[in-house]
């Protein structure tokens, strides 16, 4: 980890080279906040490499340290807070990377309060920008490290992380997508229309439905009923995915309805639960839970055994009408669990089979589900087994290690 301390000494010195963020955004009368804030589903905007970037994180630093951690006395003031380096994890192969190596600049902008530019005063508004020019895509987890300074007779520091944000850098390979609906009145069939830029030349595409089947090859989707498409674009050494191409009926009245009631804790074991009523449904209804990460962690009406945090439901029945809760936010006590966060998927991408390697885990039970949210795989886990892989589809799916209470999830990448 020492590589990413010298992120500090990099942001001194390109401040003066790249423009200052706005120090501008209404908090309202919280006390801390911090936008995008990715407990609310908020994530930076979405980048293109080699095409300039840039996008800001707003924070509003607590007068208070309980105000961060309700440990510390409620008028324990904060003296300052530093950022002491800025980590970037791709949620498929979890290497980590300085900014630097991905062709970024972390710029903070402390309104001239201290001779380091990463130091921020408490009870004052502060931003960072995030700039340059990304080489290489892949979704990023974001964690911000900071050391907070605080006094009890005498000056202590205390480490924090900012972690969550997420950062998807795509290929410069799509312009546009244009989705037409199926019109069961005129007997007319949908299609998705897909626009790609002019210097896509050696692309190959596969689409695939909500079950996973392959359903077509070119770029553009055609005579296709209603239903969730996800296409997959292979440039060179570059795959990139999109999602969501929800193809509906037109001439089908939709009338999906949701009322939901977040819960914190079930029976005594601090976990949270979402429970969910949908009503104006046609035929079978499917569901995909997300949380703020955009992993899919569910595919059932309700959602439980949740850690705090934010989650979205996307909801789609058996004419194609869709129907979306987001951020839909728990507060939960959960903080046990029997499936060892430390485990490691080998290899990722995985080509003909992956293992996940780790110990200490206990009555473990493994689910994996496609993109769609369809589960693949259910059993209980062998550390160390090959898990064949050689007839799924290639494409993303989502490794869930169910244990007591916690329910970890990670990305694994097929291509054969």
């Amino acid at each position: 980890m020492n590589k990413f301390y010298s992120v500090i000494f990099a942001l001194i010195f390109t401040s003066t080279v790249f423009g200052q963020c706005e120090v501008d955004f209404d908090f309202g009368d919280v006390g801390f906040g911090i936008s995008p804030d990715p407990t609310l589903g908020e994530a930076l905007e979405s980048g293109v490499v080699n095409q300039e970037y840039i996008d800001v994180i707003h924070v509003l630093i607590p007068a208070f340290a309980s105000d961060i951690e309700p440990d510390y006395p409620p008028t324990l003031p904060v003296d300052s807070i530093s950022l002491e380096s800025v980590v970037f994890t791709d949620t498929v192969t979890l290497i980590e990377y300085s900014p630097e190596e991905l062709g970024l600049a972390v710029i903070c902008n402390n309104l001239g309060d201290s001779n380091y530019p990463c130091s921020f005063l408490g009870a004052t508004q502060y931003c960072v920008s995030l700039e340059g020019v990304p080489n290489t895509p892949a979704v990023y987890k974001i964690d911000l490290n900071v050391i907070g300074w605080l006094t009890i007779f005498e000056s202590f520091s205390t480490p924090a992380v900012f972690s969550g944000f997420i950062l998807n850098i795509q290929c410069d390979l799509v312009e546009n997508i244009d989705v037409t609906a199926v019109d069961s009145e005129a007997g007319t069939l949908g299609s998705v229309d897909v626009t790609v830029n002019e210097s896509v030349t050696d692309a190959t595409f596969s689409w695939t439905d909500a079950d996973g089947n392959v359903v077509g090859s070119e770029v553009d989707l055609t005579d296709v009923g209603t239903g969730n498409y996800m296409l997959t674009i292979v440039s060179g050494e570059c795959t990139s995915y999109f999602e969501n191409n929800i193809v509906i009926d037109s001439a089908v009245d939709c009338t999906l309805a949701a009322e939901y009631v977040a819960t914190g804790e079930v029976d005594g074991n601090g976990a949270g639960s979402i429970d969910v009523t949908i009503t104006g449904a046609n035929g079978a209804t499917t569901f995909i839970w997300t949380d703020y990460n955009g992993v899919t962690v569910g595919t059932d009406e309700d959602l439980s055994g949740l850690f705090t945090g934010s989650y979205s439901l996307l909801v789609t029945d058996e004419d194609g009408c869709t129907l979306e809760l987001n951020g839909v936010f728990v507060t939960s006590n959960m903080n046990d669990f029997n499936a060892e966060s430390g485990w490691t998927l080998q290899p990722n991408p995985a080509n003909d089979s992956f293992t996940i390697q780790g110990e200490l885990f206990v009555d473990t039970k493994i689910t994996v589900l496609d993109v769609s949210g369809r589960v693949v795989l259910s059993e209980m886990l062998i550390p160390n087994y090959n898990f064949d892989v050689g007839l799924w589809n290639e494409g993303v799916y989502f490794i869930q290690l169910s244990g007591k209470y916690r329910t970890p999830t990670r990305r694994l990448v097929v291509q054969h």
